[in-house]
């Protein structure tokens, strides 16, 4: 099984970049070239993600942190690396930092997945929840049912105007098209799903839902802006503001659990941000970077 990767800047890699569900490689290069100056950074794509091969283990934590570890056996990086964090990814690198302490500098988590997702299904009615815009698996079902009918092109107008294109604008046309292909690829939609359905199992999951076994290492957590995501549920989840703040609230606290899993860790809140802080805050990262040297 081989990962589809690059290498940006003339140093060895110091940052490892851990994107979020269903994220191509091309979502994250103008946000990496901001960085290729100061640091060697690695995109890669999980296995199953679109120009990645599949693999045949368990999309589970654990597994995909294995992959990672067996990846950067291929490539020249410092001896302690600092990993750099999205949604989903999120549960992926701290897999990666109980699995592998020593090869860990430090950690930048933005809006991350929680093991404790499931906690909206648990105090949500089954109404609220579909309401809630939290379950992601939908537009993934939809994506494989699209792509196995060789109908990938109707998702591909229907992403133009989604994330992260709802975010980011520059794109380069060869970036686009790389983003825009993966909707034509029936494994990348299967994996994806797997992938979030696996990270939802309470047995999978639960021993990453404490700081037990986690590293005292350096952790900076940046999180949206919460009148934003309001905001964007009010208007996309056709919502009322209280029920849009409910969720809020539990989606901040939720992450803000992993502020103890290491007692040299650090808050960000954005301001101008909803989810993809990476598009629309990248100084944010840069941030959050400078304060790992300084936790």
């Amino acid at each position: 099984m081989k990962h589809y990767y690059k290498v940006f800047g003339n140093k060895p890699v110091g940052i490892v970049v851990e994107m979020g569900l269903g994220s191509c490689l091309s979502e994250w290069i103008p946000m990496v070239n901001q960085l290729k100056n100061h640091y060697g950074v690695l995109l890669y794509e999980r296995a199953g993600i679109n120009k990645s091969e599949q693999s045949i283990n368990e999309r589970t934590p654990i597994n995909i942190a294995s992959e990672l570890h067996d990846l950067l056996d291929e490539v020249n990086h410092m001896e302690q690396l600092i990993f750099v964090a999205h949604s989903q990814g999120g549960l992926y690198a701290q897999q990666f930092c109980r699995l592998y302490p020593e090869m860990v500098k430090g950690l930048v988590l933005l809006d991350p997945l929680s093991a404790k997702d499931n906690k909206f299904k648990e105090c949500l009615s089954d109404k609220e929840y579909k309401r809630s815009g939290v379950d992601k698996s939908s537009n993934f079902k939809i994506m494989r049912t699209m792509a196995n009918l060789k109908m990938g092109f109707l998702a591909k107008k229907l992403l133009k105007n989604a994330p992260p294109f709802y975010y980011y604008k520059d794109y380069s046309q060869e970036e686009i098209n790389d983003i825009l292909g993966s909707c034509d690829k029936v494994i990348h939609a299967d994996t994806a799903l797997a992938e979030y359905q696996t990270a939802h199992v309470e047995r999978i999951v639960s021993p990453l839902s404490s700081k037990e076994n986690f590293p005292n290492i350096p952790l900076v957590l940046v999180t949206h802006s919460s009148e934003l995501a309001i905001q964007e549920n009010m208007q996309f989840g056709n919502n009322t503001r209280e029920f849009a703040e409910k969720i809020e609230e539990m989606w901040q606290n939720i992450m803000k659990e992993y502020l103890t899993f290491s007692e040299r860790s650090y808050w960000i809140q954005a301001q101008k941000s909803t989810h993809y802080i990476h598009l629309t805050e990248p100084k944010l990262v840069l941030e959050a970077l400078i304060k790992i040297s300084e936790l």
